[in-house]
């Protein structure tokens, strides 16, 4: 996203050419490479679901600027496997990242469906229960005494969703 880091700090010495470049990740998605979501670098927000909408639209709502070369923003799809397989294959963790049997499926639900609202509203998405090997070890409702009935085991219903992209 544009920032002061990639506008003052990184553009003048990379120089407008490269600058145009910068993040190349649907250029590299598209050669074949894993991409991974995620960050402990100090300039970048540490909000997953901030990360996972401007892979997308490669904007920044704070600044007042077009977003950084939009031509390589990655679909929903993309950007959601990037910060789940992508991540678990860069901490060489085979037996995560996905929903399958046989692999370990720690989980959250949310309180909107990131696939289908609007992609700025993917900011502001909050996480209701998460769930660890079956058991509910956060509940955002638990100050008001509300738990999901079966301690954490089926919360509803997956539906699957067609690529949204």
């Amino acid at each position: 996203m544009p920032s002061s880091f990639t506008r003052d700090s990184l553009r003048p010495y990379i120089g407008p050419e490269r600058y145009a470049r910068l993040y190349p990740a649907r250029s590299l998605a598209r050669a074949g490479a894993w991409l991974a979501g995620g960050s402990d670098w100090p300039v970048d927000p540490l909000l997953p679901f901030t990360q996972i909408a401007t892979a997308i639209d490669r904007s920044n709502p704070a600044e007042n600027e077009p977003p950084l070369n939009t031509a390589e923003g990655l679909t929903r799809t993309q950007s959601l496997v990037m910060h789940t397989a992508g991540a678990a294959h860069q901490l060489h963790d085979g037996g995560a990242g996905t929903v399958r049997p046989g692999r370990r499926a720690d989980l959250i639900v949310l309180d909107r469906d990131i696939t289908r609202v609007p992609v700025k509203e993917i900011r502001a998405t909050s996480v209701r229960y998460t769930l660890v090997s079956g058991r509910v070890v956060h509940d955002a409702q638990s100050q008001a005494g509300r738990l999901p009935s079966r301690g954490g085991a089926a919360l509803g219903r997956a539906r699957r969703r067609p690529d949204t992209g």
